[in-house]
């Protein structure tokens, strides 16, 4: 270990994460009866979200464990190219997204459409919602990996069991996400993109104080290594063709469309998702520089545990008080996702699949209670879960993402704006690309070094537009332009 991090965490820095989690669970109990109407209040807030709340939303969702750890991992493994290939794509990628896409998609879906599966049988039919509802729910075993990234941090800092870390941070979650549903989040979100905002502006700081500069610390890198330097890292074609196709999860990903339906108006997306996109950038080339910091302060650490290496980077660069500030700041990424994916979880499982096809009848209040009982369910199942994680957070992102991408995007974003899809389209571009994403990765390996999410996008599109073609018939369409 480079750093014996319990022997320099002090008090001070144990007083703030204290501080941090007592407020988070405060805000659970104050929340929990406005929460409580329906489900509409539960999983949209009633589409009452304003700029400045969409903004602490949006980012701390967007912006996890995995911007944090995942991109200081490829600051240490990939150097800046991981800037190029993925963080620049990413931006650009989510200005259509925050300027076009969300505000058609908050003005014109109707009022009942409350969850991504909704929204394909508004789009579709209910077959292809039920598919899509059963989709979504492997991609939540992504939980545990975020979990084991805090609940490790906590542990590698403090000198806190393991395991019960584990348990701790996620009970945590569980207790004020089914409490509070995304009221609640929304106010922690609020309070965890300011965290998370100040730690990395106080990281850039401590960065620049260490090194006397970025410059300096560039050249320490070239000299470790020549091609963590240049723009693809020594990366193949395909495999950069993979970075930049994962950024496109967002487009897939329910939280987007949660965020987006959760609202007041579709100008108020704009506003606050492209400035989103400009704490992001800044935030996550922050944790990049870390990662390469990290490579050349603490290089046998860095070839071991990458985490570990950026872990001890935060601990040489700040002082007291600050480690503390970091550390909730990568439990609030942690938290303010895993809360948002653990809401949406219980609704696709009570709102989408219990409700939609097998008891219709479910009341308001049965619904929003049902959906805090599947998070008590999914959230304990996941605490379990992370003893058995061995994989580093960054395969979990991609191996999620890009299921995400694969299977979802193409009837999603088609669905919404090709005036000639059928519901049979969305049906079997849908089911049969799930079935494709799982045979190529896992089954055949990923043949000519074709990364999963690129074959099957492709594929995808190639059912979408051959079914719909052969079943058109010239009927009128629910597209967002219509």
């Amino acid at each position: 270990m480079a750093v014996n991090f319990s022997e320099i965490w002090s008090s001070i820095d144990w007083l703030i994460i204290v501080a941090y989690f007592v407020a988070i669970i405060s805000v659970g109990l104050t929340m929990r009866k406005r929460a409580s109407k329906n489900m509409k209040s539960f999983f949209v807030a009633s589409r009452r979200l304003t700029i400045p709340v969409l903004v602490g939303v949006g980012a701390a969702s967007w912006y996890d464990s995995w911007t944090i750890v995942g991109l200081a991992e490829c600051g240490t493994t990939m150097g800046i190219c991981i800037i190029f290939i993925y963080i620049i794509p990413t931006a650009i990628l989510r200005l259509p997204l925050a300027v076009w896409i969300g505000p058609l998609v908050r003005n014109k879906i109707p009022d009942w459409v409350l969850t991504m599966p909704d929204l394909m049988a508004y789009m579709y039919d209910r077959k292809t919602k039920f598919i899509m509802a059963i989709g979504m729910l492997p991609p939540f075993l992504y939980e545990s990996a975020l979990l084991t990234a805090g609940g490790s941090v906590i542990a590698y800092v403090t000198g806190m069991n393991m395991w019960l870390a584990f348990a701790a941070l996620g009970m945590i979650i569980i207790f004020y996400t089914s409490l509070s549903g995304l009221w609640g989040l929304a106010v922690t979100d609020m309070m965890q993109f300011v965290v998370m905002s100040v730690s990395a502006g106080v990281l850039c700081f401590g960065l620049l104080n260490h090194f006397g500069g970025f410059a300096t610390l560039f050249d320490q890198v070239e000299a470790v290594n020549p091609d963590f330097m240049t723009v693809t890292g020594g990366n193949g074609f395909l495999s950069i063709l993979g970075w930049v196709i994962s950024a496109l999860a967002m487009y897939a990903n329910s939280q987007s469309y949660q965020r987006f339906g959760s609202s007041k108006s579709g100008g108020d997306i704009k506003v606050s998702y492209t400035c989103i996109m400009i704490f992001g950038l800044f935030f996550s080339t922050v944790m990049v520089f870390a990662g390469m910091a990290a490579l050349v302060l603490f290089p046998e650490a860095a070839s071991q545990a990458p985490s570990e290496a950026f872990w001890a980077v935060v601990f040489t660069t700040l002082p007291i008080g600050l480690r503390g500030l970091f550390v909730a700041a990568l439990l609030s990424a942690v938290m303010s996702t895993v809360s948002a994916d653990y809401l949406i979880c219980g609704a696709v499982v009570v709102h989408d699949i219990i409700k939609s096809f097998f008891k219709p009848d479910l009341s308001d209040k049965a619904e929003v209670w049902g959906t805090r009982l599947v998070i008590w369910i999914v959230g304990l199942f996941m605490i379990v879960a992370t003893y058995f994680w061995s994989d580093g957070i960054s395969k979990a992102y991609y191996y999620c993402g890009g299921f995400q991408v694969a299977a979802f995007i193409v009837p999603l974003m088609l669905g919404l704006f090709y005036r000639k899809k059928t519901a049979a389209a969305g049906f079997w571009s849908l089911l049969l690309t799930i079935v494709a994403y799982a045979v190529w990765e896992f089954v055949l390996g990923t043949p000519g070094g074709i990364p999963a999410n690129v074959a099957c996008i492709i594929f995808s599109v190639l059912v979408y537009v051959i079914v719909a073609k052969l079943t058109y018939k010239g009927e009128e369409n629910k597209t967002l332009t219509a």
